[in-house]
């Protein structure tokens, strides 16, 4: 009988609250030496924060973190650090005016301990333990593949090589169990193959492995076991293959918000003028690609679903509508009219508007003047003056659309004096989509408006969306509930790793077995779906 091997970490019990926000509740599981193990969850899950608790960023409300059977929780993340826990960032935390040899060589002089009076006089490299840290460093760059580029400048690195560089400087610490957040965000396949293979390398030197992905075809290919969190709780865990095949994972992340039959009435022709067209669009941040040759398009009066799991490139794509990133390559088209050309503050005066993810409020002006801020790009295209002395009609205007808004939730119409920050998760979000609505806009885009909302919340606030659309508004709409997304929409795209994966009538997408393959990702293949 085949032993198994001891618990390296252990988390047990672990509950933090921000305000009213539980972000995490009795979340138990441990870590066995010398295994890869994989968190994922949904957006908003409680991973980045769980991830911070046990790295000693933070320190929990309740329950206990042991690393090596030492209760280790509430040490500062440096003492942690030291007794062999060592982290990367979602951001490549490297040097960039330093070799990539001398960017590990960094990481490792805390555990030489060359002395104070060596490094005053120069000298701290070629002292005592540090000595030795040319030696390490070529060792800990052979492990991630990157040896032969250990003299070059750490800035000449792609994004892949980047994040494997931030893995061999956590090495470079004396890592016993290294913990990565995120490591294949933004990487290509062939990076992504040098990243899972780095990472094997490691494990087979006798290194634990736990790293955070949302990729779960990345997650497919190296996790022996999955923990999965959801709502800030403990969703499933076990072996890979059998959290896999757990219908709760999968409902998780597809969503289980159920929106009535027929409440999304007949789509608008396909002879409907385009509101919105986006041809091959990329966008890059550094070496990341984050989208690739992305083309879509949003008919007047229709309502179009992006869906894709966290990290798939959704919110990008909307920062590149209204002007936030810059495009690589491509053409964005608003009503004819090519969006390059125009500056982004003056982009909303055209008729977008974005109701961010967050809700983006301001939470010590009251719900009237967050919605009277939404007005402003009306006020602006109408003339300086209008900004120092609104006329008459000006003010009727904006009071005829705070009722129309306020008629479309109720609830702000009771709570106008009462600030934004006092206000429900629900009821937050009916503000950002209202202060959105106030600018008059021929496109509104939505990203994820049902994020950490309970489910009737979430659907009260689907429900809304086909009403909009009578009076001629197209949605663009970004969530991560697929399955309540596509029962208010017309169409829908699915997004995988920066790339379309399928489009489709949103009825025909419900029905496609292959949907939740490609939203997920679990074979490891990064694939176009069959027409």
């Amino acid at each position: 009988m085949t032993q198994t091997p001891s618990p390296l970490l252990e988390v047990e019990d672990v509950a933090i609250r921000f305000g009213g926000l539980q972000a995490l509740d009795a979340v138990s599981f441990d870590v066995r030496r010398g295994e890869i193990l994989a968190l994922i969850g949904p957006n908003g899950a409680g991973k980045s924060t769980l991830l911070n608790v046990i790295s000693g960023t933070l320190r929990p409300d309740r329950g206990r973190v042991r690393f090596k059977g030492e209760d280790v929780t509430g040490l500062p993340d440096h003492e942690i650090n030291a007794r062999g826990l060592a982290r990367t960032f979602q951001a490549a935390e490297i040097l960039t005016g330093l070799t990539v040899r001398e960017n590990v060589m960094a990481a490792g002089v805390r555990g030489a301990r060359s002395g104070f009076g060596a490094g005053l006089a120069g000298l701290g490299w070629k002292t005592g333990g540090a000595a030795d840290l040319p030696r390490l460093a070529a060792r800990h760059l052979e492990a991630v593949g990157l040896a032969s580029m250990a003299d070059a400048s750490a800035s000449q690195l792609t994004a892949g090589q980047q994040r494997l560089l931030a893995v061999a400087r956590a090495l470079a610490s004396g890592a016993e169990l290294l913990y990565l957040d995120e490591p294949g965000a933004g990487l290509n396949g062939t990076e992504k193959d040098m990243l899972a293979k780095a990472i094997l390398n490691i494990r087979g030197r006798g290194i634990t492995v736990v790293f955070v992905e949302h990729d779960l075809a990345f997650v497919g290919k190296l996790a022996e076991r999955i923990v999965v969190l959801h709502h800030g709780r403990v969703l499933a865990r076990g072996e890979a293959a059998e959290v896999r095949a757990d219908p709760r994972v999968v409902a998780a992340y597809l969503g289980n918000t159920e929106i009535p039959a027929g409440l999304r009435g007949a789509a608008p022709s396909g002879q409907a003028r385009t509101a919105l067209a986006l041809e091959k669009l990329s966008v890059r941040y550094g070496a990341l690609e984050a989208l690739v040759d992305v083309s879509l398009h949003v008919r007047e009066g229709e309502i179009v679903s992006l869906i894709g799991a966290n990290g798939a490139g959704k919110s990008t794509l909307l920062k590149a509508i209204v002007g936030q990133v810059r495009p690589h390559a491509g053409r964005l088209m608003f009503e004819q009219r090519d969006l390059s050309r125009v500056a982004p503050e003056l982009r909303a005066g055209l008729g977008i508007a974005l109701a961010p993810e967050g809700r983006s409020l301001f939470p010590s002006l009251s719900v009237e003047e967050n919605l009277m801020m939404g007005f402003y790009p009306r006020v602006r295209r109408a003339g300086v003056l209008q900004l120092l002395a609104p006329r008459r009609e000006t003010a009727e205007a904006m009071r005829r659309t705070m009722e129309e808004v306020t008629a479309l939730f109720p609830r702000l119409a009771e709570r106008l004096r009462q600030p934004a920050g006092t206000l429900s998760g629900g009821e937050g979000q009916m503000l950002a989509i209202g202060r959105a609505l106030m600018s008059g806009p021929r496109l509104l885009m939505l990203d994820e408006p049902s994020f950490g909302l309970a489910p009737q919340v979430a659907r009260e606030i689907l429900e809304s969306l086909p009403r909009l659309t009578e009076r001629g508004l197209s949605i663009l709409l970004i969530e991560q509930n697929a399955r309540a997304a596509l029962q208010v929409s017309d169409r829908g795209y699915v997004l995988v790793n920066g790339r379309l994966a399928a489009e489709d009538s949103s009825a025909n997408l419900l029905r496609r077995d292959d949907i939740g393959d490609a939203y997920l990702g679990w074979n490891g293949e990064e694939r176009r779906l069959s027409a």
